[in-house]
């Protein structure tokens, strides 16, 4: 059977998104605010899954560590920008702008990882 984990991150952030905006516009709750977080974090997930050569990582001891390091990162800086636009879209919070030293560290780091994991290997 082939790795479907992909399709299982994406029903869940889907499902958690859903939640969200019902929770945020519907019942006008700020408990929507942090089920967006979930639920970015998931889809990165799905999005990384669904990459034949970041799946490739997994077939090695050593490669599932760096696939799962290179998932951190990816997760943890989409989740520095989503707090980031919670902070001063959602509560004119401008003291939000500093998460985007966060966001833009862990997403170099993360472009790093990959060039050093899956670009170089091949070429």
């Amino acid at each position: 059977m082939k790795d479907r984990k992909n399709i299982a991150f994406l029903a869940i952030g889907v499902l958690l998104s859903a939640v969200s905006k019902l929770l945020q516009f519907v019942y006008q709750s700020n408990i929507g605010d942090l089920i967006v977080l979930p639920a970015a974090v998931f889809f990165v997930l799905a999005i990384l899954h669904s990459l034949t050569a970041f799946k490739a990582l997994y077939h090695t001891a050593q490669g599932a560590r760096q696939a799962n390091m290179m998932a951190t990162l990816a997760c943890s800086a989409v989740v520095s920008f989503q707090i980031m636009m919670i902070l001063i879209i959602g509560n004119s919070n401008w003291l939000g702008l500093l998460l985007v030293v966060p966001c833009v560290a862990m997403g170099a780091l993360f472009g790093f990882k990959w060039f050093q994991n899956i670009v170089k290997p091949k070429g």
